[in-house]
């Protein structure tokens, strides 16, 4: 046969092999664990969220600021790797809300510092504490040697993209 001509007869396509049997399997299945495990971790904190017309951005402001009080604007925008543009209407809603307050630095006035009030405190907390039970319940069934191994794991990851990057 020429390389002009078609072959009248189909090729078969490679058996196709499952997800556990491929070279990759096991990575895949860690990364659709990895999606799922994250949609877990997150599924308490939103239920809350929703119910205040809040997403995850607005989660990430109250948690980052909780532990960091009197952070610059600056600085959340470069630990959260977002935009001022993306930061702008989460923050806007968790002012107008009475979550969060931003007042100038008393050294330098150009500077915006943000700090929970009261009530965002116990929202943060509030969202933390779901965040905290779906991780000690799956702590509990895995015990305290995979605890110690996932944090390696996801130690390792986040050196990848901000080495030595703890909030």
């Amino acid at each position: 046969m020429t390389a002009t001509q078609k072959s009248s007869s189909p090729r078969k396509p490679a058996p196709r092999q499952t997800l556990l049997e491929s070279a990759r399997g096991s990575v895949d299945e860690t990364i659709s664990l990895f999606y799922l495990g994250y949609r877990a971790g997150v599924a308490g904190p939103k239920k809350v969220l929703d119910k205040l017309a809040f997403g995850r951005p607005h989660h990430r402001i109250l948690y980052v600021v909780a532990r960091r009080p009197g952070i610059a604007i600056a600085n959340l925008i470069d630990l959260l790797e977002v935009s001022r543009q993306a930061l702008h209407r989460p923050m806007r809603d968790l002012i107008a809300q009475g979550y969060l307050v931003q007042k100038p630095a008393p050294t330098n006035r150009r500077l915006t510092l943000l700090s929970l009030t009261p009530k965002g405190a116990a929202l943060e907390s509030r969202l933390t504490d779901l965040q905290y039970d779906a991780f000690a319940k799956a702590f509990s069934v895995t015990g305290p040697e995979a605890e110690q191994q996932w944090k390696a794991v996801m130690r390792a990851l986040a050196e990848q993209v901000r080495p030595a990057f703890t909030v």
